[in-house]
């Protein structure tokens, strides 16, 4: 797992690398006095191969290991009926499907770009475009990434309306639960890795804050506060942050969720099983001996039961081991509050500023 996030790292981080030669390239057939700027801009200011390298390298990531794991979970670790099964393969189809995403993918890179855009980009003709485009893309991978984690809380909630009709296979236990959980933190530490780098590369952008054209500045006009400059328009930029960070955090903990509560309903069928087997033979048992046995064995079974309720260890919701992306995203809650991270604490200054 950990090694096939490794390689979409590196496979993206070489993608980013081509692009940023490529664009230096058309800079100084179109304008060489530009290059330096436009190589500062992406390599430094954007730092754009470490945004392009987590962003892209998380959803390639996800793209390429979704359908092992998925299909994995709800055929060779869940048991269910046939009817259970074509529903369940329909919202999996729907999962896998890449044209799908192209719904929310689309409508989010276009919000993101028209930001960017609006913020203003230094350079001017084919480099400032070029610079445009290329750091746009991050909110396209963004979307595609939200896309995937809307359908696949649609998979989870269709567990979870039809959790009585589900169980585990019979040779399987907590460890393939447990591995599945594990891929799940996985993959939403690397989102929330890709929506932290991408958030701090908007921040150190070197944008102009200046309209970039004078229809831009007035329709700007019409929502800005009385008072207040152009440069509003950075509060723009928490846009990553308020579309991307609460679903992605919700996800994590929802699908931790569903799959917890099919572990504890798994454990009911087995007791409610035991019970179901144990009644004749304590009802039709001559000797008192045999009929304690029974007993017994039925009232360690539901001690069982009880112990595996009431401990909370048995699929975590929220622990530093099964939910790294929750930890991240504290540990990036006290850069920002105690740190002080400066670029960041620039943003937000600016932020206040602006809005007094």
């Amino acid at each position: 797992m950990l090694f096939a996030l490794l390689r979409s790292y590196a496979i993206w981080l070489g993608v980013c690398v081509a692009v940023c030669i490529v664009g230096v390239g058309l800079t100084l057939l179109y304008d060489p006095a530009q290059a330096r700027t436009f190589l500062l801009s992406y390599l430094y200011y954007w730092n754009g191969l470490l945004v392009g390298m987590t962003g892209f390298g998380a959803l390639h990531f996800a793209h390429s290991t979704f359908k092992t794991h998925f299909h994995q979970l709800a055929f060779s670790i869940l048991k269910m009926d046939e009817n259970l099964k074509v529903l369940i393969t329909y919202r999996l189809d729907h999962l896998y499907s890449f044209s799908n995403k192209q719904i929310v993918a689309i409508p989010v890179l276009a919000v993101g770009a028209s930001i960017m855009y609006i913020c203003g980009y230094p350079m001017t003709g084919i480099p400032r475009y070029y610079l445009w485009v290329s750091s746009s893309a991050m909110f396209y991978a963004g979307g595609l990434m939200l896309a995937y984690a809307a359908y696949s809380l649609q998979f989870f909630h269709t567990l979870e309306e039809n959790i009585e009709q589900l169980g585990l296979q019979d040779n399987v236990n907590i460890v393939e639960l447990e591995d599945f959980n594990l891929y799940l933190s996985c993959l939403f530490l690397a989102a929330v890795i890709a929506l932290y780098f991408a958030f701090r590369g908007t921040l150190t952008a070197n944008f102009t804050f200046l309209p970039p054209h004078k229809w831009i500045a007035n329709v700007v006009d019409l929502f800005r506060v009385p008072g207040s400059s152009y440069a509003s328009v950075r509060n723009l930029l928490l846009y990553p942050i308020v579309v991307f960070l609460p679903l992605t955090l919700f996800a994590s903990f929802y699908m931790k969720l569903v799959l917890h509560k099919i572990y504890l309903f798994s454990i009911k069928q087995k007791v409610e099983e035991i019970d179901r087997l144990a009644k004749p033979i304590i009802d039709n048992a001559d000797s008192g001996e045999s009929k304690i046995a029974v007993i017994d064995v039925r009232k360690a079974a539901l001690e069982l039961k009880e112990k595996i309720v009431q401990n909370n260890q048995v699929l975590p919701l929220v622990t530093a081991k099964d939910s790294p992306s929750i930890i991240l995203a504290v540990i990036v809650v006290i850069q920002f509050i105690w740190i002080n991270d400066t670029q960041i604490k620039k943003f937000f200054d600016g932020v206040v500023g602006v809005i007094n």
